[in-house]
């Protein structure tokens, strides 16, 4: 037999998991993040978040700077996460190499 008491702790319970699928759900969905929230996101350092924003991420493709805040497109780095970068991201690189390898050119 249930005790009345377990009931009402079955009750908060539930409470307390609809509050974290809430929670769980409001952090996956946000599109973006800040350092702190994307370090937390793919499990990294902040130290390290800021390492790949230097060597690896492209801004205005991985990462905006609004108003001094460095904000990052959880799309674009779930896509470099699994290695699937979009060809926008492969043209601006290609476009880059170019730019360089003509200005190269042009001073030889």
């Amino acid at each position: 037999m249930i005790e009345m008491e377990n009931i009402n702790l079955i009750k908060e319970m539930a409470k307390d998991i609809e509050l974290i699928k809430k929670a769980l759900s409001n952090q996956t969905d946000k599109r973006w993040l800040s350092v702190k929230e994307l370090s937390v996101y793919l499990g990294y350092s902040k130290d390290h978040i800021y390492k790949l924003k230097e060597d690896t991420f492209l801004e205005n493709i991985h990462f905006y700077k609004k108003t001094g805040k460095i904000i990052f497109d959880r799309v674009a780095i779930d896509s470099w996460m699994v290695g699937k970068e979009s060809d926008d991201i492969n043209q601006s690189r290609r476009q880059i190499v170019d730019n360089i390898l003509s200005s190269v050119k042009k001073v030889s």
